[in-house]
């Protein structure tokens, strides 16, 4: 039972630090620089507005518990959140913006814009059953006064638009996963980015979403979209070069007589941040 409350503990501080770290040049107030003024809200991918509706569920499910004083269900809620939605989820999703993107990329802000959100709900309601770890990450943060000074993040009754439809594309993340599963075994790929898949997808989902959000979703490099009655997928070994700074495999690798070796998105990148 210590082991397993141990590893919940460690569970939780791992996604507060990671939140943290991804915060570390935000234009939000109260975090790296706490005497910098608030930036406006920037546009969100349909990742971002899942993880704000799933936020906003878990907020009021923890503050409906504190209320009927079940901390147990608070513990529970809590530690799913990290665990789950976002580091196996979320945080996974959009490592590759966060590290590769430009610093001032749209999509990376509005990412840092909704892990500022998180963390400040999550340091809020750890509080009263983690009172020190939430006091010393809120410390950190620059946010200012003590948490235990701080009333609980308020429910904002989002619509689950987004979650609708990250559940479609959560299933069509099993097919996926299969189907490369299989090609490892065979031997046909080393890893996901070197997997060129084809996805038959029976939801429309598909059809509404961004090709290159999509393959940032199901973590790919390479995707083909066909809509089918029935889902399913089939994997190749791509035959586009590999970025040596992002790993993905991208045509647009070898293409570039300056920096042959980088994909145009991180060509541009290395070349704003060298100017």
């Amino acid at each position: 039972m210590f082991t397993r409350l141990g590893d919940t503990y460690r569970r939780i501080r791992n996604t507060l630090r990671s939140l943290l770290g991804n915060l570390y040049d935000s234009p939000v107030a109260g975090v790296g620089d706490p005497g910098r003024p608030a930036s406006p809200m920037p546009a969100t991918t349909l990742i971002d507005r899942w993880i704000l509706e799933r936020l906003d569920n878990v907020i009021a499910d923890c503050r409906s518990a504190y209320e009927a004083f079940e901390f147990h269900k608070v513990y529970h809620t809590l530690n799913q959140f990290c665990a789950v939605d976002l580091s196996s989820l979320y945080i996974d999703i959009t490592k590759d913006r966060m590290y590769c993107d430009a610093p001032d990329s749209p999509r990376r802000r509005a990412t840092q814009a909704a892990m500022h959100k998180i963390f400040d709900a999550l340091s809020r309601l750890l509080a009263p059953i983690l009172a020190f770890t939430a006091e010393e990450t809120w410390r950190h943060s620059g946010a200012g006064a003590s948490v235990h000074l701080q009333e609980f993040p308020q429910v904002q009754h989002l619509q689950n638009r987004a979650t609708a439809q990250v559940a479609e594309l959560l299933k069509l993340r099993g097919v996926i996963g299969q189907a490369i599963e299989r090609a490892r075994q065979e031997k046909l790929i080393g890893n996901t980015l070197e997997a060129a898949v084809v996805l038959h997808s029976d939801s429309d989902v598909t059809e509404k979403i961004d090709k290159a959000e999509l393959e940032e979703f199901f973590i790919l490099s390479d995707l083909t979209i066909r809509q089918a009655n029935e889902a399913s997928a089939s994997v190749t070994k791509t035959a586009y070069k590999k970025c040596a700074r992002c790993w993905r495999h991208r045509p647009a690798v070898g293409a570039s007589t300056t920096r042959p070796d980088l994909c145009d998105r991180c060509e541009s990148v290395v070349a704003a941040i060298r100017a």
